[in-house]
């Protein structure tokens, strides 16, 4: 904070609130209205802001963004993480998030439900998005998936069922080996830099392939937060089940690969969170099923 705000180290806190104040709302005012309001009320900048106390402020942006307290402090939290890469792009000369240049768009959260307790095997997925990029009008994602039994080279399996439920439109879906689907989502609004869009996709197994015993995230791009819900069928429940932090896809179900041992509660149902996922690594649940 003194290296980016150049507090002198004989400044008293009146001195030291006076410069961050005035320096946190510069930045402040760089960013999109949405985030600029809900930093400056989080950060009691504001003058109607300060003398409530912060979950009052929270509840101010709630109101104003018309959305719960939970989606108002992800806001909240995103546009401090913003404005914080803002300030250290300003000392350091760098690009905001500079560590990884060449990605065109990144996951700031990803939350994912496993529902294995129904006739068919279900994902829901709910996605969070950014880019560096003055305007993105579409992403790419992709699935990998078990080879059905039978399958030949050329042939074409519609498995699993992908459904954009909001924020999008699915546009053209390829098989692209036997085990990996590629699909191309167009944006319901273009998404500019330092905005976020959000995405809910629903996967649907239903029949023609399966899932695997085991379900990760190993993701082409930066993904700073991963949530992963995992209910099993209460009638089949798992032997065992492991958590994998950070592998190579293909030591995801290697008994030899360093992998922790948890347990599901008694709905069962497992719960596990993963942080700042590096690209091409895998992060999830593997589990041995009853035979």
């Amino acid at each position: 904070m003194r290296a980016v705000f150049g507090l002198p180290a004989t400044a008293d806190s009146a001195q030291v609130r006076t410069r961050l104040t005035k320096g946190l709302a510069k930045l402040a005012a760089r960013l999109p209205d949405d985030l600029s309001f809900a930093v400056s009320t989080a950060l009691a900048l504001s003058e109607d802001a300060r003398s409530r106390f912060y979950r009052e402020r929270v509840d101010l942006v709630a109101s104003r963004l018309h959305r719960d307290g939970r989606t108002a402090t992800r806001h909240i939290d995103n546009g401090l993480r913003i404005l914080a890469e803002l300030a250290i792009a300003d000392t350091t000369g760098a690009t905001p998030d500079a560590r990884f240049p060449l990605a065109p768009w990144q996951t700031t959260e990803l939350r994912t439900w496993v529902v294995l307790d129904r006739e068919a095997p279900e994902i829901y997925e709910i996605r969070r998005v950014t880019t560096p990029e003055k305007e993105l009008r579409e992403l790419q994602l992709e699935v990998s998936v078990p080879v059905p039994d039978g399958w030949k080279a050329g042939s074409t399996v519609n498995d699993p069922e992908i459904v954009v439920l909001s924020g999008g439109t699915l546009r053209t879906r390829l098989d692209y080996s036997s085990t990996r689907v590629v699909f191309d989502l167009e944006l319901a609004d273009p998404l500019t830099r330092l905005r976020e869009h959000e995405l809910f996709i629903r996967y649907r197994f239903s029949g023609a392939r399966e899932m695997g015993t085991f379900y990760t995230c190993t993701p082409r791009f930066p993904c700073r937060s991963f949530a992963l819900h995992i209910r099993f069928d209460e009638k089949q429940p798992p032997l065992s089940i492991w958590k994998v932090d950070g592998l190579h896809m293909s030591e995801v179900e290697d008994d030899a690969a360093p992998r922790e041992l948890i347990g599901a509660d008694h709905a069962g149902e497992v719960n596990t969170q993963f942080q700042e996922l590096t690209p091409n690594m895998s992060y999830g649940v593997v589990w041995q099923q009853q035979r």
